[in-house]
């Protein structure tokens, strides 16, 4: 049943509450309902409503003017009667407010694992003693949780009432997000990131995939891997998925490159929802750690939230990239948004952490699917943060971000020598977001979809301000803006502490941003959602006004006054010395245009619609044309809207190279040229013991450019103007290949699926030959070739009693498949092909055999053998058969089970003379026969 922790409290007080959206829903506020009339030492833990005294010993604060308290003595109990009312609580408190106690026995008896923060770990371990019923999993770095695998009757009875206990909560199990079915980097601007900054590609930096373990043997990770101590045993194709999106080299295909293609790779575990240890992350070098996994709706600030605040006030480099959740339909049934349809439906207590980044997922136009998890978080603050490509889901969306995350921390360390503070990367995001859905920051899309492109050239501009701030103190910082301009916008944000795991608000450190024009003293505060526990509240637009729940803000100031600005960062309240903040700040200028897609090195396909894709300032329609082979140019589309950032197209079916060009009637834009292809087929020909041969599908060029897998990366091996290549096997270590035509003016097409030429099941030119029976005293026997290349006739031979004996003669050899029938006799038949070569060499392929019964349902053979040597039993019905043989004397000389249509059974070492054998079917004699051993 549900466990009530307290009973309802003071309605009207809280009513009065100075802040509505900041205080801690009503229908979560239980207590005892009995006032509080005197210290007890044995229960010092007090609710308290009023205003909190200074220096007072704060368990849980549950509003503004509501807490759990601990009191020392009548002194002090008799100090807070003064501020307010104290009442009497039960321990139960210490629950999250999902929380539910089993009511089976069995459940109660079932071991499972917690998370509990404690004032001391190690103290807490330390008065265990070894006790069995208890045991430790994980130790976070903050060293205030634990993850222990116990009962539900042990942490009631020997936890809960524990002084130095303060949160208790199941470990949920996690899942996987869904993957995505389509990805596309040019969706947020990562292939144009790529084709402006080809160095800035994650190579020195590492990212963690926390879930199962992807498949480490992927080509697209090749060298790149690092193995983990706390990796899970359990590989999963979802891991796999992740990896590549964030950090795939492309060597299987052009899908297959990543944000940070250039990255480390490594695995962490998520059987520990809690922070990995800092020890290992270090060691490991990780800067980005992705999380596409959830555990159900959980709207409360959670130890493992704590936890991984903590820990990234801990490694101010390292940055935790949640996905949103795929539960975007469903409805909370807790916390202070429960009831409200479509809201507040992030999948996970660790996702309410204030320090890290939690993505939701956008279609390729930027639209947000229905499935994708909603904020706010369970305290009003913005959720997600960002949106980006994940049309199944936030899984990939989440990927997307962590690769992206990885570029930027490597371009800050290209401008400035260091690895930047997570705060830094999280403003410049933030910042250079493409704003998406509801105009300004929304509960849907955050702060929009993450922008790869303009979030580097933010760092490479030097648009960042990094400062620190004392409580009370204002820093000003001043930049200029330039006439012309459509929009200003700057972000601030922050590394906050971490706070008391299940507090009414995470905030702790609260930092005010205001932009002022010097000249005028015009000023703009940030963008403000309104949180307040209705559906219509929460589909409100952006206010300015102060932000007392993030630790992120942002003013946007649409056509700007050319001139100085003044960045004003006001430290409200500092509880904790200095706050270090990072600032972002970033213009985009009046009649800018971009073409973002295609850019050189990608590929239009000319068999499915392709989005060409630009960023504009521009509000006006405009003409799209195009022109293949630097030929005439030729329109695409008239009047067409610029404000969409994008037109479907599908391209002519041709392999070409295509440019792009936008007219206005007093400018237009050219874009790259890039080619319109497809990938060509390619397969192994043959794999002998000396050579190999692959070939590829004819295209309308004249030169093909040939790749193997190097040590990391795709690598050119040689260009030719055949389709076909033979390699020698000695010293040559190549087993992966792929082709790329290139076309007249140099442009190299799109490149084939990357192959492994020893797994496609092709012998030295041949890939099968069966046998089969067909009709009275027929076989068909079908022969599949790797390739015709210098196979000059096939001979068709049958084994006789004078050896192989050629039957048929196939000459010239123009198709790789054939069907020949062939006569076959009663008993056994053997077939095999030769393949002769132009050059005079011979292949084989492997014997194969026809069985034809006829009248007879049994054959033995040879017939003599030789002492010791094996004879054939062919047998037309194999089931429940068994050959027995006999000496003269009827004595059992062997025995052996039928157990399909050819046996081969091994003779005992017998003297010459003659046998007798039978055949029984469930011991019912069917044939008796004589052998001669000689």
């Amino acid at each position: 049943m549900r466990l009530l922790l307290f009973c309802c409290i003071c309605l009207s007080f809280c009513a009065d509450a100075q802040n509505k959206t900041s205080a801690y829903p009503l229908q979560f506020v239980h207590f005892l309902s009995r006032n509080a009339n005197g210290f007890d030492k044995q229960n010092p833990d007090f609710l308290f409503v009023g205003k909190l005294p200074a220096h007072s010993e704060v368990l849980r604060k549950l509003a503004d003017t509501i807490a759990i308290i601990r009191v020392s003595d009548q002194a002090t109990f008799s100090h807070f009667k003064q501020y307010g009312n104290l009442f009497s609580v039960n321990n139960a408190w210490k629950f999250p407010l999902n929380f539910f106690i089993p009511a089976e026995k069995n459940q109660k008896e079932k071991i499972q694992s917690w998370i509990i923060e404690l004032e001391n770990t190690y103290a807490f371990i330390s008065s265990l003693n070894n006790d069995p019923l208890i045991q430790i999993e994980s130790i976070a770095d903050n060293q205030k949780t634990l993850q222990v695998k116990t009962s539900w009757r042990y942490i009631e009875q020997a936890v809960l009432n524990r002084k130095d206990v303060l949160f208790i909560d199941r470990v949920r199990v996690p899942y996987t997000e869904r993957e995505l079915t389509g990805f596309d980097l040019s969706a947020n601007k990562g292939n144009l990131a790529h084709r402006l900054w080809p160095d800035i590609n994650g190579k020195g930096f590492r990212l963690a995939v926390k879930e199962n373990k992807m498949d480490t043997t992927d080509i697209d990770f090749k060298g790149r891997y690092i193995s983990s101590p706390i990796a899970s045993g359990l590989m999963e194709t979802h891991a796999t998925t992740m990896a590549t999106i964030a950090a795939g080299a492309g060597n299987s295909f052009y899908t297959g490159k990543g944000m940070a293609w250039a990255a480390g790779i490594t695995s962490t575990s998520f059987s520990n929802l809690l922070p990995d240890a800092n020890t290992v992350l270090n060691n490991l070098q990780v800067t980005v750690q992705n999380h596409s996994y959830g555990t159900g709706i959980e709207n409360y600030y959670g130890a493992d939230a704590a936890a991984y605040d903590a820990q990234q006030n801990q490694q101010k480099t390292l940055l935790h990239i949640f996905s949103a959740g795929n539960l975007g339909t469903q409805t909370s049934s807790s916390g202070n948004y429960a009831g409200i349809p479509g809201f507040a439906n992030l999948s996970g207590s660790f996702k309410m952490s204030k320090n890290s980044i939690a993505v939701g997922a956008m279609d390729s136009l930027g639209n947000t699917p229905l499935l994708s998890s909603r904020g706010p978080a369970y305290d009003g603050r913005v959720k997600p943060e960002l949106v980006a490509l994940g049309e199944d889901g936030t899984s990939g969306a989440a990927a997307i971000v962590s690769g992206t995350a990885i570029l930027l921390q490597q371009a800050w360390q290209k401008q400035n020598g260091t690895i930047p503070t997570s705060d830094i990367v999280r403003a410049v995001l933030l910042n250079t977001a493409d704003d998406t859905g509801p105009k300004n920051i929304d509960f849907v899309s955050g702060y929009g979809s993450v922008n790869a492109k303009s979030a580097i050239q933010n760092i490479i501009d030097g648009r960042i301000v990094v400062d620190s701030v004392n409580n009370q103190e204002e820093k000003i910082h001043r930049i200029n803006i330039p006439a012309n301009t459509k929009q200003l916008k700057v972000t601030l944000s922050w590394i906050d502490p971490a706070a008391q795991a299940n507090t009414y608000k995470a905030l702790i450190n609260d930092l005010d941003l205001t932009v002022v024009h010097t000249t005028t003293s015009t000023s703009w505060l940030p963008w403000v959602l309104n949180a307040y526990t209705q559906k219509d509240s929460l589909q409100q637009l952006a206010i300015r006004k102060k932000d007392s729940l993030n630790n992120n803000e942002q003013v946007t100031i649409d056509l700007p006054v050319a001139g100085e600005y003044q960045l004003r960062i006001k430290a409200h309240q500092v509880a904790t010395g200095k706050q270090p903040y990072a600032i972002a700040w970033q213009y985009d200028t009046l009649q800018h245009f971009q073409f973002s897609y295609p850019v050189k090195g990608d590929h239009l396909e000319p068999k499915r619609k392709n989005l060409i894709r630009w960023h504009t300032t521009i509000t006006d329609t405009a003409t799209l044309l195009y022109r293949l082979n630097n030929g005439i140019w030729q329109t695409l589309a008239n009047a067409v809207d610029l404000s969409k950032n994008s037109y479907a197209w599908q391209p002519p079916d041709t392999m070409a190279v295509i440019q792009f060009r936008l007219q206005m009637p007093l400018r237009d834009w050219l874009s790259d040229t890039v080619t319109i292809s497809m990938p060509l087929p390619i397969n192994t020909g043959f794999n002998c013991l000396d050579s190999f041969l692959i070939y590829w599908q004819k295209a309308n060029v004249s030169q093909y450019r040939v790749y193997t897998l190097g040590d990391q990366y795709l690598q050119p091996l040689i260009t030719i103007s055949d389709t076909a290549l033979i390699q020698y096997k000695q010293n040559n270590t190549n087993r992966y290949f792929t082709v790329a035509p290139v076309l007249t003016n140099g442009a190299e097409a799109q490149k084939s699926y990357t192959f492994n030429y020893t797994t496609q099941q092709t012998g030295c030119y041949i890939s099968s030959f069966i046998a089969d029976p067909f009709g009275t005293n027929m076989a068909r026997l079908t022969l599949q070739l790797g390739t015709t290349y210098q196979v000059a006739k096939i001979i068709v031979e049958k084994l006789t009693q004078n050896g192989y004996t050629a039957i048929q003669e196939i000459t010239p050899v123009v198709n790789t498949q054939f069907t020949i029938t062939a006569s076959a006799n009663n008993g056994l038949n053997i077939y095999r092909s030769k393949i002769v070569l132009s050059n005079g060499i011979s292949y084989y392929t492997q014997p194969a055999q026809v069985i034809h019964f006829g009248n007879q349902p049994y054959y033995v053979f040879p017939n003599p053998v030789q002492p010791g040597r094996s004879i054939q039993v062919l047998t037309e019905d194999p089931d429940n058969k068994t050959f027995r043989l006999y000496d003269l004397f009827g004595r059992l000389q062997m025995k052996a089970a039928l157990t399909g249509a050819s046996n081969q059974l091994q003779m005992p070492l017998l003297q010459k003379g003659i046998y007798f054998y039978t055949i029984t079917q469930t011991n019912q004699r069917e044939i008796t026969g004589k052998l001669i051993v000689q």
